[in-house]
């Protein structure tokens, strides 16, 4: 996990089944087919082979991809194989019971290796399906996943334990996707720029760790950097997460490391090719907590927006409803950084904050009209425009010397016993958040008296 010490804690019952043994025997074609295990070996693997050992792997993942997998498949690829320009496409689905799993097998310690699809590397359209332990893209031009590393267009879906780079977006959750879960992935240098011209307007796009349009996604205990791109519209664009038409959300105990925004939210008010609403029940609810948000790069942790600021037009990509961010960390000492920014006339009706600490140089928080912000620490910044009540303005004594968890709290920090609601069970590094040494701390570390 480059350097940080990252102990999630946290299983799934999705990761049971990932150990349960699967039945072996082939049989294609029917409705009630039995659950297979299929091997995919790019080095000395045939496709002219049954695939259902490693003796008899497979070679493409063009073949793969045709295979049938009913409910409860397995399709492993050799660990140390590099497949370029062939995308993983799952169709089939599983089911809570019985996903189908793709996942590494082998001896080596190097990952499985998809790269170079314009589109996706790896496209996930059915249902309980989960992916682990791959590389999804590259970093380098030739041989990127120059959409998406991986998409996600059904529902119930589990991205865990991969390793993705070099994309547009490095997981992209498509609109109307539901449920799916991205966690304990690597995001490394997604810097790629799907549009970049010099045309007139701000379009340009890409450079995403992850971009969700879907509802209901759980994004947890990832790492994320280097999602930052030059843009003639911007300058600089890119985010560990976009989200833009999705809602309920909830993006929790991640690393943020350089990424140009953490978060950016927005929606759309226009309309697809069959002239129906982009975004028919808006962008809402969308939840951040425990989050560590750092780097010289960043230049800010949340952008979000009301509908309109006063004497001027409607905001294009707002109002964003129910944004909430709270016992997040951030330290951004590039000059100019901002902590969270609402503005076009945004009210406690589109963002509240708690129990945060924002440490940046230009504005810790702006939200003239936004009330709902209380027992965050804040330090550091020339401006603060956002009301509020029990914030407190103070350094918060941040453990920068510390390489494994580096914004966690010295001794003396004003930030220890701060907060008045527990939120979640345990803090960004996986420490059980109990109360049996005082009130919960601000931000996203508890400390360990």
């Amino acid at each position: 996990m480059s350097g940080w010490n990252l102990r999630t804690g946290a299983t799934t019952a999705s990761l049971a089944l990932v150990a349960t043994t699967l039945a072996t025997t082939v049989a294609t074609g029917t409705a009630s087919a039995a659950a297979a295990t299929y091997y995919v070996d790019s080095v000395n693997g045939n496709d002219s082979a049954l695939g259902t050992s490693e003796t008899t792997a497979w070679k493409t993942l063009t073949k793969a991809t045709a295979a049938n997998l009913p409910e409860g498949s397995k399709l492993l690829l050799k660990r140390g194989s590099r497949w370029k320009g062939q995308q993983l496409a799952i169709t089939e689905s599983g089911n809570a019971q019985a996903p189908i799993v793709v996942d590494a097998y082998g001896t080596s310690t190097a990952k499985p290796i998809i790269s170079g699809d314009n589109e996706a590397c790896v496209s996930l359209d059915g249902s309980f399906i989960e992916v682990y332990n791959l590389q999804v893209g590259v970093p380098q031009d030739d041989g990127r996943c120059k959409w998406a590393g991986v998409k996600v267009t059904g529902n119930d879906n589990v991205v865990e334990r991969n390793y993705i780079t070099g994309a547009a977006a490095g997981v992209y959750i498509a609109p109307k996707a539901q449920r799916n879960a991205v966690t304990a992935n690597d995001f490394v240098d997604n810097n790629f720029m799907s549009k970049n011209t010099q045309e007139p307007g701000n379009d340009d796009s890409g450079a995403f760790a992850i971009l969700v349009q879907g509802d209901n996604t759980d994004i947890g205990w990832n790492e994320m950097r280097g999602s930052i791109a030059d843009s003639y519209d911007y300058g600089l664009d890119g985010a560990a997460v976009e989200i833009f038409l999705g809602s309920g959300n909830r993006i929790h105990h991640n690393i943020s490391v350089d990424n140009e925004t953490f978060t950016e939210l927005g929606t759309s008010h226009g309309v697809d090719e069959n002239g129906n609403p982009e975004d028919p029940d808006g962008t809402s609810g969308n939840v951040f907590e425990y989050n560590v948000i750092t780097g010289p790069k960043t230049g800010a942790a949340l952008v979000t927006r009301g509908p309109q600021e006063p004497g001027e037009d409607p905001d294009p990509n707002g109002p964003v409803l129910g944004t909430v961010f709270r016992n997040n960390s951030v330290y951004l000492p590039q000059a100019g950084s901002q902590g969270v920014v609402c503005d076009a006339g945004c009210t406690n009706a589109h963002l509240s904050m708690s129990q945060n600490i924002i440490q940046v140089t230009a504005k810790t928080a702006y939200g003239p009209n936004v009330t709902d912000s209380h027992h965050n620490v804040f330090f550091g910044a020339a401006q603060h425009q956002m009301g509020g009540h029990d914030n407190i303005t103070a350094n918060p004594l941040f453990n920068l010397s510390n390489t494994a968890n580096p914004l966690s709290l010295r001794a003396g920090s004003p930030a220890i016993d701060f907060g008045i609601t527990k939120f979640s069970n345990n803090d960004v590094t996986g420490r059980a958040i109990d109360g049996s040494d005082g009130a919960v701390d601000a931000g996203a570390y508890e400390y360990d008296k």
